[in-house]
């Protein structure tokens, strides 16, 4: 009888330490998932917090790149529209002349071309002439007065070079030169010239951009 007590007490032992360690195990488990999820709570907060760092950056970056190109924009579309009122504003020039005027001016630069050519050494002879947007009389007079006599022949223009309409020009070829006259590039000589100076009479001082603005 005694021997089957101690056996009953020894099993209950046995259990009681089993119960014991099992307990252990499962605490240590549980502290083991409460420690996990602590620092995976820790790890996807700062994730978080990088994710909208990063996103903080990469919008202010954006934001700055856009109102950088707005900026630009508003530069370009600003010269686009000067340069297109200094352009209306010249042809309105030119088509205002008389007509007297307009070939005085065209028949200066040939000369003033004419000029440069001979004083660069190069042979003024052997031209072949071709002008648009003036009449035979007024062509004639035109290169009689711009090149010396036996120096050039003019020629018909060929149809659909887009040059006939407009402005009066005169282009001259001979084998080792090329002179090329037109109220049109005298045009955009002048501006690029006074562009400041046409800028200021056209839309007033405010429209001129200090240099190394753009």
């Amino acid at each position: 009888m005694e021997e089957l007590q101690s056996t009953e007490l020894l099993d209950r032992e046995i259990l009681e330490d089993a119960r014991k360690k099992a307990y252990r195990i499962l605490k240590s488990a549980d502290e083991a998932v409460k420690a996990g999820d602590a620092a995976w709570e820790r790890k996807t907060d700062a994730a978080i917090a990088g994710l909208r760092q990063n996103y903080a950056e990469d919008f202010e970056k954006t934001k700055q790149e856009i109102r950088a190109r707005l900026i630009l924009d508003k530069r370009r579309i600003r010269v686009e529209k000067i340069e297109g009122l200094l352009g209306e504003a010249m042809d309105a020039y030119f088509h205002g002349l008389p007509r007297e005027t307009l070939l005085s001016l065209l028949t200066g630069e040939l000369q003033r071309l004419e000029a440069e050519v001979r004083e660069a050494g190069e042979p003024v002879s052997g031209f072949r002439v071709q002008c648009g947007g003036l009449s035979d009389e007024e062509a004639a007079g035109l290169l009689t007065a711009s090149f010396p006599p036996g120096t050039w022949t003019q020629e018909k223009a060929a149809a659909g070079t887009g040059r006939e309409a407009r402005f009066p020009w005169v282009e001259a070829d001979a084998p080792l030169v090329r002179i090329t006259a037109s109220i049109t590039e005298l045009g955009k000589t002048l501006l690029q010239d006074k562009r400041a100076e046409l800028v200021e009479a056209l839309l007033g001082p405010a429209a001129i951009m200090p240099e190394g603005a753009l």
